[in-house]
């Protein structure tokens, strides 16, 4: 800086270096348990809908009637269970991983206040 720009400071003032500023982060508000929950639901719908869909365009085609129909239809309801039955396995091994865990006195329970972040 010029002698003018320095007029109104003291020389102590250039020495020191500009306060930090404290970031505050804000803890994440769903962890990857939470969004896969929310999926499960496409998990059930897109194979249910999908799989009749193209039975029906396969039918059409091959003049099948409706054989490729009810048979991808219970494709899609074979994998949309298979589907939940996964998330619902790892969920529950999830919960007794935890359940064990406090009762070791490893973690402490933690509830989340979404009102504070």
């Amino acid at each position: 800086m010029t002698e003018q720009g320095n007029a109104g400071q003291s020389p102590q003032s250039e020495d020191k270096a500009p306060a930090q500023e404290t970031v505050t982060r804000r803890g994440r508000l769903f962890s990857s348990r939470d969004l896969r929950a929310t999926t499960i639901g496409w998990e059930i719908a897109i194979p249910i809908v999908a799989g009749p869909l193209i039975g029906f365009i396969l039918d059409r085609r091959y003049e099948t009637g409706v054989l490729w129909t009810f048979v991808l239809l219970g494709v899609g309801l074979v994998s949309a269970i298979a589907s939940v039955v996964k998330y619902l396995r790892y969920e529950f091994y999830m919960m007794n991983k935890e359940m064990e865990a406090r009762q070791d006195g490893q973690t402490p329970v933690k509830w989340r206040n979404y009102d504070d972040e």
